[in-house]
C-alpha cells in the first residue's frame, strides 16, 4: 500500500470526506496509508482514523516491510472471572449496557469513534440469556455468541435526529447513508480488536463484538463457565 507524509510545515486538515467537515489535524511529517487517490487522498492514520486530505500537501513515501505493531490488550479482558458491569457514556442511549468488565475498553473506543463522527449509539441488546431466546432478533444467535460472555452489543445509529436500524445499515445501503455513519463503521472495521457484524457471512449490521470466542477460545469458555457458576450459585 502506498504511504504518504504531510509536507506542510503548518499541518494538514483531515476531513470526513472531500471538502467535508474537519475531523482532525495531522502534524508536519505525520505518516499514513493512502487508500484512495483523487484530488483528495482517502487515508488511514496510525491510530486508525479514516478521512480525506488534499493531495497538494502530501509527499508520497515508498512502502517498506514493517514488523507488526505490538497489540496492547487490556488485562481485564484476559481475566477468566466473569464480572458484569453497567457501562454508561453520553454517546450511548437506548437499553442499559450490561457487559463483562473486560469489554469496557472496547466500548470506550466505540464511544470515541461515535464522538468523532458526531453520532450516538442506540443500544438494543448487550448481555444475553444463555438459552438464546432473543425477542425480535434479526439474525439467528450464534452458538458461541460474544453476547453470552458480555463481549458484544447490538445497536442502531442515532444521527441528525434520525434512527438508522438494521434495514438501513446494511452494506448495500451505505451509498445512501450520511457520510458520518459510513465513517463510523470504517473506524470500527479499522480497529484491531473490534469487528462489525455487517461483514459477517450472514450480515448482521447492528452487531459489534471483539470476536472473543475465535481469538481466545479457552478464555471465552472460562468466562462462560464463571458466569454459569454465578447463575447457579
Amino acid at each position: 500500500m502506498t504511504k504518504g507524509r504531510v509536507k506542510s510545515t503548518t499541518g494538514l486538515n483531515l476531513r470526513l470526506k472531500p471538502n467535508g467537515d474537519k475531523i482532525g489535524v495531522l502534524s508536519h511529517n505525520a505518516e499514513f496509508d493512502i487508500i484512495d487517490e483523487v484530488t483528495f487522498y482517502r487515508v488511514r492514520t496510525a491510530t486508525g482514523v479514516v478521512g480525506y486530505v488534499h493531495s497538494d500537501y502530501v509527499e508520497k513515501t515508498p512502502s517498506s516491510a514493517q514488523l507488526p505493531e505490538t497489540l496492547v490488550i487490556d488485562e481485564d479482558a484476559f481475566n477468566p472471572e466473569f464480572t458484569l458491569v453497567n457501562y454508561t457514556h453520553e454517546r450511548f442511549m437506548g437499553e442499559a449496557v450490561k457487559v463483562d468488565h473486560g469489554f469496557v475498553p472496547s466500548l470506550e473506543r466505540v464511544a470515541q469513534y461515535a464522538a468523532q463522527c458526531n453520532l450516538k449509539i442506540w443500544v438494543t441488546s448487550s448481555i444475553r440469556q444463555l438459552d438464546n431466546q432473543i425477542q425480535g432478533a434479526i439474525v439467528k444467535p450464534a452458538g458461541h455468541s460474544c453476547h453470552h460472555v458480555g463481549h458484544a452489543i447490538d445497536m442502531n445509529i442515532f444521527y441528525n435526529e434520525t434512527l438508522y436500524n438494521s434495514k438501513k445499515l446494511r452494506r448495500h445501503n451505505h451509498q445512501h447513508l450520511p457520510a458520518n455513519i459510513v465513517a463510523f463503521f470504517d473506524l470500527i472495521r479499522a480497529d484491531r480488536v473490534l469487528r462489525w457484524g455487517g461483514d459477517f457471512t450472514t450480515e448482521d449490521p447492528v452487531h459489534i463484538d471483539d470476536n472473543f470466542y475465535n481469538k481466545q477460545k479457552l478464555m471465552y469458555l472460562a468466562k462462560l463457565d464463571s458466569r454459569i457458576k454465578q447463575l447457579n450459585a
